[in-house]
This record gives structure tokens, sequence and C-alpha cells, in this order.
């Protein structure tokens, strides 16, 4: 198994709530092969043990920077540090980005303070990760869960049952290939001159080895979130 998901898995297994390894190293795991490399690593908590998981890394060492707003054209977004998950100004982020110790000089480097103060603001540019050997940066998306359904951030309308969202891999589990699809087909993906080509090269690797009802879901995904398509789209699901 590749080491950073091992690392990650090692981490996260000892925090007490449910997670599921996601974005392109979920493809990885679904695929049993690499299908490409990767510039980040994506980690999904639900939103109800959200606070448990950024206090979970804060006391484990780990930066944990509050991730607000994004311009797709240049994968652009604005971070501050969280220091308490008492307050409340990071509490409306969509998402967060953690940062091993002793690695945030490193990951600060394509990361621009903005200002000081009580909040230090950041803006982070879409420069090319590294490759990551070992496990340094994660980002954490929240999603929701209903029951024995799970629940997409970005439309309530579509779920899945647990047992369908969460796959295993040697006993790591990870998001289902049809979900971590259909949240590459936004509009980031489509608008980032950084995610696009890799969203596409996603969409090629995965989609035919995709059941008949994983590929029924994701349509009717994609169609309901996103009824206007994106051509470029419609030409890798016909």
């Amino acid at each position: 198994m590749n080491k950073v998901i091992q690392q990650a898995h090692e981490l996260f297994k000892k925090a007490g709530f449910d997670y599921a390894i996601c974005g392109g190293y979920a493809l990885d795991m679904f695929a049993g092969k690499e299908i490409r490399e990767h510039g980040d690593f994506d980690i999904l908590v639900y939103r109800e043990d959200k606070h448990r998981a950024v206090q979970f890394m804060i006391d484990m060492g780990w930066d944990v920077f509050g991730r607000f707003g994004e311009n797709g054209a240049v994968w652009q977004f604005l971070f501050y540090k969280v220091e308490d998950i008492k307050d409340s100004f990071w509490d409306a982020c969509g998402g967060v980005w953690a940062i091993a110790p002793g690695c945030l000089p490193n990951v600060l480097a394509k990361i621009d303070r903005l200002q000081g103060g009580k909040h230090e603001v950041y803006t982070y540019k879409s420069r090319k990760w590294h490759v990551q050997d070992e496990l340094e940066f994660i980002e954490i998306a929240f999603d929701g869960k209903d029951g024995n359904e799970y629940v997409a951030s970005e439309n309530p309308r579509i779920t899945r049952l647990l047992d369908k969202t969460i796959l295993y891999r040697d006993g790591v589990p990870y998001l289902a290939p049809e979900i971590v699809l259909y949240y590459k087909s936004g509009k980031g993906s489509m608008d980032s001159a950084y995610a696009k080509p890799r969203t596409i090269a996603d969409f090629e690797a995965v989609m035919p080895m995709l059941s008949d009802e994983s590929k029924k879901w994701l349509l009717e995904a994609i169609d309901t979130t996103w009824p206007d398509g994106y051509e470029w789209l419609d030409g890798l699901l016909s």
C-alpha cells in the first residue's frame, strides 16, 4: 500500500471518529494502482465530528488552517490558523488543511501571509505542490450523515447508503469512486487550470471500472446538481 495512505491510516485510526481517504488517492485504492501523481491528500470526516477532528489534529501537534472562499480560475483560497476550536470564526469553513509537525515552513513557502493579528490570514495560489513521500499535509473535508445515509455537502438531495459510500482496501476506509468523481465534476475542477487535466485523467481511468449501478448513481447525481452540464464533462460521460 502507498506509504502516505498507510501513514494517514495509522494516524486517524486512533482518533475515535469515522474517516475515509478521498480524492485521487481513493481512486487509486479503488483501482488497485496509482492512476497519476498526487499533489495533495484528502480525508473525509463527517460534519458531526468536525470539532473533534480539528482538536485531534491540534493535539497531535499539527498546524490547522481554516479555508475560506475559492476562485477556481487560479485555485486561490484564503486561510487562517485555528488556535482554538471554540473560536466560531473557523466554523464557517468548508474544510481545513492540516500541516504536520515540522513541515509548516515547507508549506508556507507556497502560502503568502496577508496580515497578522488575532487571525493570521494567508492565501494559496495554484503553484504546483511537490509529491509527498511522507504525510506532510492533509485537506480534511466535512460531509453530512443522516442515519445510514451519506449526504453530499454540494447538494443535500444527493445521498448514498453508507455501505456503498465507504469501501475498504486492506482494512483502510476510502470514499466510493463514484462519489469522488461526483465532487470532481464540480465548477472548481472545470475552471481550474490546475485541477481540470487531473480530473479528466481521473474520469478517463475510473469510469470504465465502475459498475452499472455506480455509473447510474454518478450520472443522476451530476444531472441533479448541475443540470446544465459541462461540455467537457459530457464527452467523458458519454
